[in-house]
């Protein structure tokens, strides 16, 4: 494996934007917008924008420059990332979504039942099933922020080739433990890039957030030895 500088991905990542920005920033404010129109809206952003954009990502990483039909040219990979990320998310959302069920229902048992008894006496019974609900929860947000921790590099694979669907979750949390040091440098910068680009209201956040989405699959590119666009 050659040597990883995650300083010069980052250098390589504003190169390609700045030659990329049209299409990265626009497919980023086009799921923006998206996202805010209820339901249908929200499918078309999670099921077919978002995949776009890491797939726009990924070309520009894998040859220097892409467009807007190719990040929208085949929706059968497309399809396939939207699965990936579908699955990562599966099980923390029912332990989330159940625990705020219960969290409700048991608050609002234990203000009918108060409201009745003429006291607070009545929320007694419905206290355990509020502390199960936030245990659930919290459960539910910790194994999502794991499996997306370890299965960033999913897509990619999926994206090059190398795996389908299921066998990217595995290739992902393989290549993640094995350059953990590594990736959690990348994430600590990603992080201070993001509370700097926050500091002028917000507005290097439109460079900071879709250039991440170039570093991330030169980070995979350079971690799996796989060859992307050389640096200008």
């Amino acid at each position: 494996m050659r040597a990883v500088s995650i300083s010069q991905l980052w250098g390589r990542a504003w190169d390609l934007f700045k030659v990329n920005w049209l299409l990265l920033l626009g497919l980023l404010v086009l799921y923006v917008i998206v996202s805010f129109i209820p339901f249908i809206g929200n499918l078309i952003a999670v099921i077919l924008l978002m995949p776009a954009l890491v797939r726009a990502g990924y070309l520009v990483a894998r040859q220097g420059q892409s467009s807007f039909g190719e990040a929208f040219g085949d929706l059968s990979l497309l399809l396939k990332v939207f699965v990936y990320y579908l699955i990562l998310g599966l099980i923390p959302g029912i332990l989330i979504g159940f625990g705020y069920m219960l969290v409700l229902g048991s608050a609002i048992a234990g203000l009918s039942e108060a409201s009745m008894e003429g006291g607070y006496g009545g929320m007694r019974g419905s206290m355990a099933f509020s502390g199960t609900g936030g245990i659930l929860v919290v459960a539910g947000l910790i194994i999502l922020f794991i499996l997306n921790l370890f299965g960033w590099a999913g897509p990619y694979a999926i994206l090059s080739g190398r795996a389908g669907i299921f066998s990217a979750i595995g290739q992902s949390f393989s290549l993640t433990a094995q350059n953990f040091g590594k990736f959690f440098l990348g994430l600590l910068s990603f992080i201070g890039l993001v509370i700097l680009g926050a500091i002028p209201c917000g507005v290097g956040l439109l460079v900071v957030i879709p250039m991440s989405y170039v570093f991330l699959p030169l980070l995979y590119l350079a971690l799996t030895d796989e060859e992307g666009v050389s640096h200008a």
